[in-house]
């Protein structure tokens, strides 16, 4: 029997935002406390992790929002289906973005990876993705970081239905 079972939709709703709203905690944690002070690729990964469950996490409020209003039916396993789901029932242009974002974050924590400068301010890590180099400092990482908190609070402005300031 699926979670769903055990609670009301809008129920249901209120603690994945809850989750949401942890794990955005959790990564900014990581970024000002943990890389700052330990300052490894290690961390570096640990973040990027905590970046992909807040974007699956948004995924997972907005399905769940688009169910509660009765916008989408099914509630895929897969991810990508469940952003293909969301993307039609929601054509939100900045959720895509993130989304896509989710996507690539995914791909770099699946490809091999090398570390420079650990235990300094300029710790790195670079990784190739279809032959393009990327590499993630404490500053590329700071400028994510801002990046998906406001993507969050877009998450939350739909979902609450407030309207753009």
């Amino acid at each position: 029997m699926s979670t769903l079972a055990f609670f009301r939709m809008d129920e249901y709703l209120e603690e994945l935002i809850d989750d949401l709203r942890g794990s955005l905690r959790r990564a900014e944690h990581t970024y000002y406390v943990s890389l700052k002070y330990t300052r490894t690729v290690d961390v570096i990964r640990t973040l990027i992790e905590r970046f992909i469950t807040t974007y699956t996490l948004s995924a997972e409020v907005i399905l769940t929002y688009l169910r509660c209003k009765k916008k989408a039916d099914e509630r895929p396993d897969n991810l990508i289906e469940m952003l293909e789901v969301i993307k039609e029932a929601l054509p939100d242009e900045e959720l895509i973005k993130g989304f896509e974002k989710l996507l690539f974050y995914r791909r770099v924590m699946r490809n091999e990876y090398s570390g420079e400068e650990e235990y300094r301010r300029h710790v790195t890590m670079r990784t190739t993705i279809e032959g393009e180099e990327h590499a993630f400092d404490i500053d590329i990482l700071g400028e994510l970081y801002h990046e998906i908190h406001g993507f969050v609070q877009h998450v939350m402005r739909i979902v609450y239905e407030k309207k753009e300031e």
